[in-house]
């Protein structure tokens, strides 16, 4: 999986998770940055990512997350360790 794959699906899920198609994503996209991005949103884009990527996310490793670069990273982690 590329990063333009892990971009257009972190893409997908935000706009999935807050219903706003123009919403662009950069890597220091954050909580700060986004209006309406609070715990229940952040739940439900932990869940949608799972879904998207096919992977699990723990929580110690959520707890981590600054921001959508550091997500993505993550997301590269885990597909990479499925790939084998």
């Amino acid at each position: 999986m590329t990063d333009a794959d892990i971009q257009a699906g972190l893409t997908a899920v935000f706009h999935e998770v807050f219903g706003d198609d123009s919403l662009v994503l950069r890597p220091e996209t954050s909580a700060e940055t986004v209006s309406g991005w609070n715990s229940i949103r952040m739940v439900s884009i932990i869940l949608a990512t799972e879904q998207q990527f096919g992977i699990r996310l723990r929580s110690r490793e959520v707890d981590k997350l600054r921001n959508v670069g550091d997500l993505a990273g993550l997301v590269r982690i885990k597909t990479l360790a499925l790939q084998g």
